[in-house]
């Protein structure tokens, strides 16, 4: 599918059944944070939108003396209203600087290049007034207790650990162009919540309590506006029992066009223990064997989708302790120290190590100061991170929608 940046996006049926981008706006004037939660980023998610519904009509009926604002989104609409993860390609994959220029500029390629263009007119006027906090609802095909995930760095961490479930670190750096990966280099905050399996309706009671307990460390509701708040704290609770409280992902399987059709083997479920060698699932090329002992996180269980399965392994509470105090002390300074690193010369917050010393202690320095995205550039490694900046910033391949909205707001 093509869309023009003249033409009108693809026809959305009206009706009770049809999801407005801008699912509803709660505020009662007060100075406070602007929340924004996106739920259906996937069109096959759909429970994430009854919770924010949900949440907005209680703050609505109770005249709840909210402190900022919260404003609930529909993520990909043209999926939802077939039920697809996407209908060209994953609006979840594509928030990369390169597809934001090109999309801000008016060339308009795929249904998703139309929804992040109508998402982004939403969120600009937003991001040009201060720091935002994402929160990005969504489920998954497998069997699934709740977890939240997010780009490690220390302004995302009150909202993820405030919730009694498991915390997900680097699946934002192992994929490419997530939308809260690109939020968060611009300073702002951002977690997704994986509330449970797709059509399980206790999915949507956990994004609730997600939601509201999120608010609540926010600093945008105060606890005393939360009566039932014990009870959504034990909803989660209960769900991410004799859970590890804070997992890394170590692998990412990727699946490629010719290796489909990719078949998962039935029945596994998200922080299931695999062991290395043991056979996960099969594709065009014969058995898919996992690579390392670990827990099995997010195997595919749906048609679409380039992830086949993650490998993640529990991290220590204290390991995040540590690696707050290391991030406050600015002591990354030490890293172009540590054996077969050096300081990338063009880019002063990337660092190139060689593979053959870069082994698991390295690595593990490196992750401490948050540095988990990791990929070959002539037979070195370089790591890199996501912008610590406390200050958000407006970039350069904005700028086309933040003139159009200046002149629509003039006009």
């Amino acid at each position: 599918m093509t869309l023009s940046s003249s033409a009108p996006p693809s026809p959305l049926p009206d009706g009770p059944g049809a999801h407005p981008r801008v699912l509803g706006r709660y505020s009662s004037g007060r100075p406070g944070p602007t929340v924004v939660c996106v739920g259906a980023i996937h069109g096959n998610e759909p429970a994430g939108l009854s919770a924010i519904s949900r949440v907005l009509a209680r703050l609505r009926e109770a005249d709840v003396p909210l402190r900022g604002e919260l404003i609930g989104v529909t993520g990909n609409r043209r999926a939802l209203v077939e039920r697809r993860r996407y209908v060209d390609r994953d609006l979840n994959r594509r928030w990369t600087p390169e597809n934001i220029a090109r999309i801000a500029q008016g060339t308009v390629e795929t249904a998703e290049d139309q929804e992040t263009r109508e998402l982004l007119a939403v969120f600009l006027p937003l991001l040009r007034h201060g720091p935002v906090s994402f929160i990005d609802l969504h489920s998954t095909s497998a069997l699934s207790t709740p977890f939240s995930c997010m780009a490690d760095v220390l302004r995302n961490r009150p909202l993820a650990l405030a919730l009694p479930i498991p915390v997900v670190l680097g699946l934002e750096e192992v994929i490419e162009g997530s939308m809260l990966g690109y939020l968060c280099d611009l300073g702002h905050v951002g977690v997704a919540v994986e509330g449970g399996q797709h059509d399980d309706p206790r999915t949507i009671d956990f994004h609730e309590s997600a939601l509201l307990l999120m608010l609540v460390a926010a600093g945008s509701l105060e606890p005393r506006h939360v009566p039932d708040l014990a009870a959504h704290r034990a909803r989660l609770a209960a769900g991410g029992d004799g859970m590890p409280a804070v997992c890394e992902i170590r692998h990412r399987h990727v699946v490629k066009p010719e290796d489909e059709p990719f078949v998962m083997a039935p029945d596994f479920v998200n922080f299931q223990i695999v062991e290395r060698g043991q056979v996960v699932a099969d594709d065009r090329r014969g058995q898919v064997r996992v690579p390392e002992t670990g827990l099995m996180m997010l195997p595919r269980y749906q048609g679409q989708g380039d992830d086949g399965f993650f490998i993640a392994r529990p991290v220590s509470r204290t390991a995040l302790r540590v690696s707050a105090a290391l991030r406050t002390l600015r002591l990354d300074v030490l890293v172009p120290y540590l054996p077969g690193v050096s300081r990338d010369p063009e880019r002063a917050d990337h660092f190139i190590a060689d593979p053959a010393v870069a082994r698991v202690a390295v690595t593990q320095v490196f992750h401490l100061f948050g540095y988990r995205h990791v990929r070959a550039q002539a037979e070195r490694l370089v790591f890199s991170r996501r912008s610590p900046a406390a200050r958000p910033v407006l970039p350069a391949e904005l700028a086309p929608l933040l003139r159009a909205h200046e002149e629509s707001t003039e006009g």
